[in-house]
């Protein structure tokens, strides 16, 4: 038969044994994503994570679109 267990309690020692764990509690800043846009003359949009990806895509397009730097 099972023994059935409570809740942990967050304030009990740890044991040696136990791993550290991150904590992923809030508190600090959250860390901007940034993001560029390729917008090309026909509408389309695209999103890149790196520059050279979306100079390269502009590039392949004939080089006549527009990157705009974006934070998230």
């Amino acid at each position: 038969m099972a023994v059935p267990v409570g809740p942990i309690d967050p304030h009990r020692e740890k044991s040696p044994k136990e791993p550290n764990m991150g904590c992923n509690c809030g508190g600090g800043a959250r860390q901007a994503i940034t993001i560029y846009q390729l917008t090309l003359p026909d509408g389309t949009i695209r999103h890149y994570y790196t520059w050279q990806e979306a100079d390269a895509a502009n590039k392949r397009a004939g080089g006549i679109g527009t990157i705009l730097i974006i934070n998230q």
